[in-house]
């Protein structure tokens, strides 16, 4: 039995390892310093009336145009997904991070997800070509299984049976233990050491295993729809009790004058298998009956402080009332670090993508009324790239969340690394939109800081510079039909975003 409880657990360790590796290529491309201290932007003296209109470019004035009826976005999150959003309080500026909600349901890993997990495992290294054919011989199988959900993080341990005080356990081979602190004793002593895990992850696993134990004893645990298990995911997180929010770059004084508009969702995303922080501030006048469009903001471990200027705005009737919406990773999750986010928003795009307009804005679409013909998406640095990648990927999709798409001084460089999939070649082509359309349907700001090519000089490798990559994209697009407009602050490379956002925020969505 302590065989295979710690095979269980080591392969989810060794799952955990290969997914959080960080990329060789050695790009970065951060989008924020790592201070709090933000300088704002000097603009162009464009009038803020004529900075999003449609531009000249070599195939003529071209103005998209928004459908005049809205298509009902069709939610396509699973029950288990479902089950596992949190809606909570605005709790960034707590003292204490929220205490872990534990889930528990039956995972299913099937034959083909356990086959896969192998072979995965044999193209990271993990397994020989024979340990690779002998593990499908031998143990591949499907089963199903108890897990749990801490904050988002897996557990896949033993949990106890419904109505267990706290007393003896047994096992079917006849191990038994007369109560649960020498069960845990005895795995601290035995099964970890026997696993190599670390000192500290032994005393998180110790921890995480206690949650558990206690929710069932107190009978305060979730119960979850079955789902199924198929060990793709492309990082978990290892300690569901890690509090990241001091990596939160922002402004404490001004969100707390707007923290009572602001909504807090932790959402679960299966394809990714990562729990995303969703901050929904709502606009100064707002009304459940009225319907409003949506700026989405990516990198919301920095793009949440600028909520509370553009409410401002809204609020001194500067700009129409907009609902802004922030994504992130969950509290315990590095958000700054480099490896999390290519991982998301270069690695895992088109899983992000379809995260983002196949769950998260039809989920939001059901609790508040949504204009998704006059909504915005944002994104900066790597978050550039997937903006850049989301628009012109847009028409593969029957949901259409967005009209307006904001790309902000793409990181292209990161395309080339040896995870990306060779997706530079297909960025420099709009990823093929226009061999399937003859226009582009969706009107896109491409901006960037005009000093920002020194900032990342020895991440390109060889390949272009932040502000030629971005010129490169505003030419391609221009010999197409397309409603963009292109831009250069004078400033470095993200000391003009919160200034181009508010902006953004009065030119696009006027007061009226």
């Amino acid at each position: 039995m302590r065989k295979r409880r710690c095979t269980v657990l080591l392969a989810a360790l060794l799952l955990s390892l290969s997914a959080c590796a960080p990329d060789s290529s050695g790009d970065s491309g951060s989008a924020e310093s790592t201070t709090a201290e933000t300088t704002a932007a000097e603009t162009t003296s464009a009038p803020e009336t004529e900075l999003y209109a449609a531009v000249e470019s070599e195939t003529g004035t071209y103005a998209a145009e928004a459908p005049t009826v809205q298509a009902a976005l069709t939610c396509r999150m699973t029950d288990y997904e479902r089950a596992c959003v949190e809606k909570r309080p605005f709790s960034l500026l707590d003292d204490a991070a929220p205490a872990p909600e534990v889930k528990i349901g039956t995972m299913i890993v099937t034959k083909e997800a356990r086959i896969a997990m192998y072979q995965s495992w044999a193209e990271s290294g993990q397994l020989t070509e024979e340990e690779l054919q002998q593990s499908i011989a031998e143990d591949a199988e499907g089963y199903s299984y108890q897990a749990a959900m801490l904050n988002g993080v897996l557990y896949n341990y033993y949990i106890p049976p419904d109505g267990y005080d706290g007393g003896r356990i047994e096992f079917e081979n006849g191990v038994s233990f007369d109560d649960m602190e020498a069960f845990f004793a005895d795995t601290e002593a035995t099964y970890c050491k026997d696993c190599g895990m670390s000192k500290a992850k032994t005393e998180t696993f110790l921890k995480e295993m206690r949650t558990v134990f206690d929710a069932v004893i107190n009978g305060t645990y979730v119960s979850m729809p079955d789902r199924y298990q198929d060990f793709t995911v492309p990082f978990q997180p290892d300690d569901p009790f890690a509090d990241r929010r001091t990596c939160w770059q922002y402004d404490k004084d001004a969100l707390a004058e707007i923290k009572d508009h602001i909504e807090e969702y932790q959402i679960y995303d299966e394809q990714l298998g990562l729990p995303f922080l969703v901050h929904v501030t709502l606009p100064p006048h707002f009304d459940a009956a009225n319907t409003y469009p949506v700026m989405l903001l990516t990198d919301g471990v920095w793009r949440l402080n600028d909520h509370a200027a553009m409410y401002q705005a809204m609020e001194n009737g500067e700009a129409a009332d907009v609902i802004l919406v922030s994504l992130s990773y969950s509290y315990n999750i590095m958000g700054t670090d480099n490896q999390f986010r290519d991982a998301l928003l270069i690695n895992a795009r088109d899983r992000l993508l379809s995260f983002i307009t196949d769950d998260l804005m039809p989920y939001l679409g059901e609790q508040y009324h949504i204009d998704c013909t006059a909504s915005t998406l944002f994104g900066h640095s790597m978050g550039g790239v997937f903006s850049h990648y989301a628009c012109f990927m847009s028409d593969t999709y029957e949901n259409q969340p967005f009209f307006r798409y904001i790309v902000g001084s793409p990181a292209l460089f990161n395309l080339y690394g040896p995870l990306s999939g060779g997706a530079g070649a297909d960025a420099e082509r709009e990823y093929g939109y226009f061999d399937r359309n003859d226009t582009l349907t969706k009107k896109i700001f491409l901006c960037g800081g005009s000093l920002e090519d020194p900032d990342y000089a020895d991440s390109y490798n060889g390949h272009d510079s932040l502000l030629t990559g971005l010129s490169k994209m505003k030419d391609r697009i221009a010999a197409q039909k397309a409603d963009f407009t292109y831009k250069l602050y004078e400033s470095h490379h993200y000391q003009y975003v919160p200034t181009m956002l508010l902006e953004y925020l009065k030119a696009a969505y006027p007061a009226q």
